[in-house]
């Protein structure tokens, strides 16, 4: 079993245990996918991608999405696309189902921001934020944050 700084598992079984990496539709998202088949190669869980996008296709930026699809075929992972109304309850219910033990993510922009209730919703599993030089931190309950790679 491996545990995180923070001494919360990391896995402990790598056919049940997953790291979710959480993506918008930009391009620069390819670092959040670098940064978690690095994770998911340390803990030993499967890589899972997800994009959740608004049903208004018209909103989404489809050739970034596929760029990103691309990048996840190349790190390992495999990528899923959801089409939601409810983006917190849709990740939550990937993050639950795919059992997942690691979830990254980018830089929460406000503090209203979807990520800080997600982080705060699921206290067992591990949460790491890529910031825009591509460093993973691992996020705690506290404001802190210790870097990981």
């Amino acid at each position: 079993m491996i545990f995180s700084k923070k001494g919360k598992r990391l896995a402990s079984d790598a056919c049940k245990h997953s790291t979710v990496v959480c993506v918008t539709d930009q391009y620069s998202c390819e670092r959040l996918i670098k940064a978690g088949r690095t994770l998911a190669e340390i803990s030993g869980t499967r890589l899972l991608v997800i994009n959740v996008s608004n049903p208004d296709l018209s909103k989404c930026d489809s050739n970034a999405i596929e760029a990103l699809f691309s990048a996840s075929k190349e790190y390992g992972a495999v990528m899923n696309v959801y089409y939601s109304l409810d983006p917190l309850k849709t990740i939550g219910n990937c993050i639950k189902n795919e059992k997942a033990v690691n979830v990254i993510t980018g830089i929460p922009q406000s503090a209203n921001s979807i990520l800080n209730k997600l982080w705060s919703k699921f206290s067992s599993t591990n949460f790491f934020a890529v910031d825009n030089n591509g460093t993973l931190k691992e996020r705690g309950d506290s404001e802190s944050s210790s870097a990981i790679a």
